[in-house]
Parts: structure tokens; C-alpha cells; sequence
């Protein structure tokens, strides 16, 4: 007499299997978006933490700016993430970062040259820069569903 198996319960273990693959798919992409977003949080708070507390005229601020881009930017090289549409923001934030930190350091080092139209040049490169951080993160938001 051979085995044969129940169809209810066949049915009901592949209905299972598939619902834990989608649920661990799920929470592995939720993961990722709440480290994606960690890292991107913790840069806007040190950006903020100096921006709130640096006089105008005080370059080594600036410079700070530009070395918490670019500790985001290192963190996000080493950030593993699997999903196709996560890493197509990371690599969106690195560039964000990296620019960033490259503009911020042109503008110190223009402001302390006291050469005007590299300040100017460098400004703008900043404000280009940094324009892009509200819809990028509007857009992470939306599709890790809020819930990261």
C-alpha cells in the first residue's frame, strides 16, 4: 500500500509555503527600507544638529556637513540591499551625498579664497544637489508604504 497524499492538505501546505515566502519577501524589503531610511535619517539629523546650532561664517561647519554626506555615502556603499527598487535609491542617495559633500567643500574652499564666482558656482551645485532629497524621500516613503 503506497502513500497518497490528501489534496485538502497538499493544497492547504502549498497555500502556506507560498503565504510565508510572500510574508518573508515583505518583511526583508521592510528591513531594507527601514535601514535605507536609517541611514538617510541620521545624515539629515547631523545636517540639521549643525545647521541649527552654526554661525554663517564658520567654515568648519560647513565641513561637517560635507563629512556627514560623506559618512552617509560610505554607509550606503556597505548597505546590502536585495531589492531592485531599494538599491535604485540607494544609488540615488549616494549620488545625492556625494555631490553634496563635493559642492559643500568647493564652497568653503571658495569662501576662504574669497573668490565670489567659485562661491557662487558652488551654491548653486549645493542648491541643485539638495533639491533632489525631498521628492527622493517622498518617493522611498511611498514605496516602502510608509510603514518603514
Amino acid at each position: 500500500m503506497s502513500f497518497v497524499p490528501n489534496r485538502r492538505l497538499l493544497t492547504a501546505f502549498l497555500i502556506l509555503s507560498i503565504g510565508v515566502s510572500l510574508m518573508s519577501c515583505s518583511e526583508g524589503r521592510v528591513s531594507q527600507c527601514n535601514r535605507l531610511i536609517g541611514i538617510a535619517n541620521e545624515a539629515a539629523s547631523s545636517v540639521e544638529a549643525v545647521t541649527s546650532t552654526a554661525s554663517p561664517d564658520d567654515p568648519d561647519a560647513f565641513l561637517r556637513i560635507a563629512d556627514a554626506a560623506e559618512q552617509a555615502t560610505s554607509e550606503l556603499e556597505n548597505l546590502e540591499v536585495a531589492d531592485t527598487e531599494l538599491q535604485n535609491y540607494q544609488q540615488q542617495f549616494i549620488s545625492l551625498y556625494v555631490e553634496t559633500s563635493a559642492a559643500t567643500r568647493r564652497l568653503v574652499d571658495a569662501v576662504k579664497n574669497q573668490d565670489a564666482e567659485a562661491a557662487d558656482a558652488a551654491y548653486m551645485e549645493l542648491e541643485e544637489a539638495t533639491e533632489r532629497e525631498i521628492p527622493l524621500v517622498d518617493e522611498i516613503n511611498n514605496y516602502c508604504g510608509g510603514s518603514a
